[in-house]
C-alpha cells in the first residue's frame, strides 16, 4: 500500500516538472486562437500582406481626388464658407456690443465730470496764456533796459556825425567805419523789435513825441511835426524814449 502511494506521487511529480520545463508553444496557441477568432488588427494585417502591386502609391478615392484636394474642396464648400461668415458676423456683433457699452460708460462719465473737465481745461489754457504773456513781458522789459543803454551810444554817434566834416580820404574812411558800426546797431535793434518813432510829417502825438518848441513852417500845417532833434524809440508796445521834436505853429 505504501509502495503504491509512492509510485503515484512519483508519477504526478514527473508530469508537473515536464510541464514546467517545456510549456506549450505560445505561437501555436496564439495562431490557433487567431484562427478561431480573427480580430480587426489581424484582418488589417492580412489585407496588408495581400496588398496588390503598386504598394506605396498615394491613396486615391472613388472620385479621383487626392486627400489634399479633397480638404481644399471642403474649405471652399458653400456650407463651410457660410459657417465661417456666421462666425464672423457673430464676432462683429459682439464687438459692436462692447463698443456700445464703452460709449455708454463714456457718456455717463461725461455727464458726471464733463463740466469739471471743461473748467479745468479753461483754467489750464488761461494759465498758459498768462505765463506766455509774462514771459513776453519779461523779454520785452529786458530788451528795453538794454536798448536804453545803447541809445546813449547812438546819440553820441549822431552828434559826432553832425559835428565832423570829413575833408581828407583818411577822414572819410574813418567816418564810413563808424557808420558801418552804427548800421550794425540799428540792425540789432530791428532783430529785437526796437523801432524808430515816426516824426517829421506826422501829426504830433503826445504819447510818442516830446515837443521842445513850436515854429512856423511853410511846408507843414499847424500841429504837424516839422523837425526832429532826437530820435524816439519803441519796443513793441512799450515806449523806450519819446522823440524830441518841433511842431509847426
Amino acid at each position: 500500500m505504501i509502495v503504491r502511494r509512492l509510485l503515484l506521487l512519483s508519477s504526478v511529480t514527473s508530469t508537473s516538472i515536464n510541464a514546467f520545463v517545456a510549456p506549450p508553444s505560445v505561437g501555436v496557441c496564439t495562431s490557433a486562437v487567431a484562427a478561431r477568432h480573427p480580430s480587426p488588427l489581424h484582418a488589417d494585417a492580412a489585407e496588408g500582406d495581400a496588398a496588390p502591386e503598386g504598394e506605396g502609391k498615394e491613396h486615391v478615392d472613388d472620385a479621383g481626388l487626392l486627400p489634399s484636394e479633397e480638404a481644399a474642396d471642403i474649405l471652399n464648400s458653400p456650407a463651410f464658407l457660410k459657417r465661417k461668415v456666421d462666425v464672423l458676423e457673430s464676432d462683429i456683433a459682439a464687438m459692436e456690443k462692447e463698443i456700445e457699452e464703452a460709449n455708454a460708460v463714456y457718456e455717463a462719465g461725461k455727464a458726471e465730470w464733463g463740466d469739471k473737465f471743461d473748467m479745468l481745461n479753461k483754467e489750464s489754457q488761461s494759465m498758459q496764456d498768462r505765463l506766455a504773456k509774462q514771459g513776453a513781458a519779461g523779454t520785452e522789459t529786458a530788451t528795453v533796459e538794454v536798448a536804453q543803454q545803447i541809445l546813449n551810444v547812438l546819440d553820441n554817434y549822431d552828434r559826432a556825425f553832425q559835428a565832423v566834416d570829413a575833408a581828407t580820404n583818411e577822414e572819410v574812411e574813418i567816418v564810413d567805419a563808424y557808420k558801418q558800426t552804427y548800421d550794425m546797431i540799428l540792425d540789432a535793434f530791428a532783430e529785437l523789435n526796437v523801432t524808430k518813432v515816426e516824426t517829421v510829417g506826422v501829426e504830433f502825438d503826445y504819447e510818442n513825441h516830446q515837443a521842445l518848441m513850436q515854429m512856423p513852417s511853410d511846408e507843414y500845417e499847424e500841429g504837424i511835426v516839422c523837425q526832429e532833434f532826437a530820435m524816439g524809440w519803441r519796443c513793441g508796445e512799450t515806449l523806450i524814449r519819446p522823440a524830441m521834436v518841433a511842431v509847426a505853429a
